[in-house]
């Protein structure tokens, strides 16, 4: 064993030495460390790297994690060069994120105001997604081809209206991001759908058949009003005939003084997308019910069901069941994670799956 380690450390510095006189950039050098680790499998091997920001050099860090005994560190530095100790890897700028005019606001600033100090869990959600998805990658690597990135950059620009040059420029300006960096976006967005696929494709056929009534469809028109006792008053007007559900509905939108209205007119539900209140009453409905307001976030909703529609096995279902699945793999992962913060006063480890 003790030789392995040796031959495993010697490999793994002449592959430093490799990545600094070429010049490799970190997604080619992560591609090269491939045949390393294959072979030596029992082995662990992580590229780390910094990049210097006024000359845009790289220098890279290898850790090789042996099975019961630990965690050897190695770096190369070529004459000349200014070795990693001395390049002060923790600064009190790495804390800053953003500057507008004299204004900085810091990572934790930023984290709080998008999640309101861990009420909101979606975006810490995201980020520990993203660190479990790399290391996901990482260890059975993705490629994607070059057809297929232009494909995934013609998807992202057109989901997002980004029609003509100068409109991507635009939102790149605004996000402070380049031309390369937007091509790295996009194309972990289509490796994220490959490794989708990968993990969970299989399943999709077979959980349908078992949770196919999850998927049927329920579309409907929904009338929003801000309080119960108008929105009864006008569901039994609606009810008797009094009053027409459509002609109420626009009559509702001409005279509401809110920029945007309380909610959309026109809506589609799968069944596991309704509240399990509203569920059965939905899906039990004929077409042209008007059921009995009910209470949302916005203030009480009269609708109208338009039409119910059995589940097939389209691209769209198929798609919903892949985030389905890939969610549930992502939670198992999280839930045997080791997670560390190292933002703001409320520093939240991941517990021990076993405590």
């Amino acid at each position: 064993m003790q030789r392995s380690i040796q031959e495993a450390a010697i490999a793994t510095l002449d592959y430093l030495m490799m990545l600094i006189r070429e010049g490799t950039r970190p997604e080619a050098a992560k591609s090269a460390l491939q045949p390393l680790q294959q072979r030596y499998p029992d082995m662990r091997l992580q590229l780390v790297w910094e990049e210097e920001v006024f000359d845009q050099c790289m220098h890279y860090d290898a850790l090789l994690s042996v099975p019961g005994s630990g965690i050897i560190s190695m770096s190369y530095c070529e004459d000349g060069a200014k070795p990693w100790p001395l390049r002060g890897v923790q600064r009190w700028s790495d804390k800053n994120l953003l500057r507008v005019n004299d204004t900085v606001m810091q990572v934790d600033q930023a984290i709080a105001c998008m999640d309101f100090i861990w009420e909101e869990a979606r975006v810490i959600d995201r980020l520990v997604n993203a660190c479990l998805i790399q290391e996901e990658i990482e260890k059975n690597p993705i490629t994607i081809a070059k057809q297929e990135l232009q494909v995934a950059m013609d998807t992202f620009r057109e989901k997002r209206n980004l029609h003509k040059a100068e409109d991507t420029y635009r939102w790149m300006e605004r996000r402070g991001i380049s031309h390369q960096a937007l091509e790295g976006l996009v194309k972990s967005e289509a490796i994220l759908g490959k490794l989708r696929e990968r993990l969970v494709g299989n399943g999709v056929e077979s959980y349908f058949a078992e949770h196919s009534t999850d998927f049927d469809a329920v579309r409907v028109a929904r009338l929003v009003v801000s309080d119960h006792a108008t929105a009864r008053t006008l569901w039994e007007r609606i009810r008797s005939g009094e009053a027409v559900f459509f002609e109420e509905a626009k009559r509702q939108f001409l005279a509401c003084k809110q920029s945007r209205p309380p909610g959309d007119l026109f809506a589609t539900f799968q069944r596991h997308e309704a509240s399990v209140e509203l569920r059965e009453i939905l899906f039990q409905s004929r077409p042209g019910s008007v059921l009995e307001p009910q209470r949302e976030r916005n203030g009480y909703a009269i609708i109208c069901v338009l039409s119910v529609t059995p589940a097939v096995l389209d691209n769209a279902t198929a798609a919903s069941i892949e985030n389905l699945l890939f969610e549930e793999w992502l939670e198992k992962r999280r839930q045997t994670a080791a997670i560390e913060w190292f933002w703001g006063n409320a520093i939240k480890p991941n517990p021990s799956p076993n405590a």
